[in-house]
């Protein structure tokens, strides 16, 4: 038995799931290319999630949980074991307790959601974050973050669920937040989070919004698909304008581009595979090394087999 026959029979009794099997990413990933996952699972909620990623435990399944499907790239060979879609556990809440301001989000409610939550209620801490693409879940794992802040300066909890199946709270001061990482252990499945925000101007509030939702759409390449920041900066230079001193803004391979408009940008041209996208990747990487003495690691998660 394959091992995709096996996680078709573990998979076949499990309630309150939506399961499709040998799903092209291409018609989810925010890159619009990449391989099939064995198996693409919904759980309908937690109760749902914890007894599947138990299975899937149990049965030694590789499992990666996963978002919008933004900063990801699945090879096209594919990923052999099954995508957690964190999708329908998207709930967003407000709430005022003795003066102190706190939003509580699921891992898969989207970034923009709590956004637009914060600025309805007239709450700031989030405005830095408007446009970038992603669910809570994913942020969280990358400790995603823009002019000068990231989700470390205004997360107070997050709940995971555990190596051992036990759903636990975490104070911020007990992860370990990093650049583009919170630190927590790869078989950690984090399930939600709540964030401490102020009160403030819904004018100020909204217009700040505006001003880096303008910005995000002149400097980056929204009009083609595409993941996001390619690489994490490295400490003294931005790893665009790294990319761009070495010459390889607009190179292409295939239908897959650095971005003429930022080159920390991989953009999908139309039909490019994540072949396409890895030698663009490699080669930025190599040319780094050998003229800068740089190792760009990327920012994405990049999973599955070659072909």
């Amino acid at each position: 038995m394959t091992q995709r026959e096996a996680i078709r029979n573990i998979l076949s009794d499990a309630a309150d799931l939506d399961v499709v099997y040998d799903e092209p990413m291409s018609r989810h990933a925010s890159l619009k290319l990449g391989g099939k996952a064995a198996a693409l699972v919904a759980p309908h909620n937690e109760a749902a999630l914890i007894r599947v990623v138990g299975i899937l435990r149990k049965n030694g399944i590789a499992f990666l949980p996963v978002g919008n499907l933004t900063n990801l790239l699945v090879l096209d060979g594919g990923y052999p074991g099954v995508l957690v879609w964190m999708r329908t556990l998207d709930a967003v809440t407000a709430s005022e307790v003795n003066g102190v301001f706190e939003i509580s989000a699921q891992a898969g409610a989207p970034l923009a959601r709590v956004t637009a939550l914060a600025a309805s209620r007239e709450l700031a801490g989030f405005e830095c974050l408007a446009g970038i693409p992603g669910s809570v879940g994913g942020a969280i794992r990358m400790n995603a973050g823009a002019f000068g802040t990231d989700m470390q300066a205004i997360t107070t909890c997050v709940e995971l669920l555990d190596a051992d199946g036990t759903i636990k709270t975490l104070t911020r001061t007990e992860i370990p937040f990093s650049y583009r990482s919170c630190g927590l252990p790869a078989d950690v499945l984090i399930t939600g989070a709540r964030f401490a925000l102020q009160k403030g101007d819904a004018a100020a509030i909204r217009a700040k919004m505006a001003e880096i939702m303008k910005w995000r759409q002149e400097k980056h390449p929204l009009r083609y698909p595409n993941a996001g920041s390619v690489f994490k900066n490295p400490p003294d230079l931005p790893a665009g304008r790294l990319i761009e001193e070495l010459g390889l803004k607009g190179v292409r391979h295939g239908d897959a581009q650095i971005s003429k408009q930022h080159a920390n940008f991989i953009i999908n041209k139309g039909r490019a595979t994540a072949a396409d996208v890895m030698a663009l990747i490699h080669l930025v990487q190599q040319k780094a090394k050998e003229e800068k003495g740089v190792s760009l690691e990327p920012e994405w998660a990049i999973i599955g087999e070659g072909i």
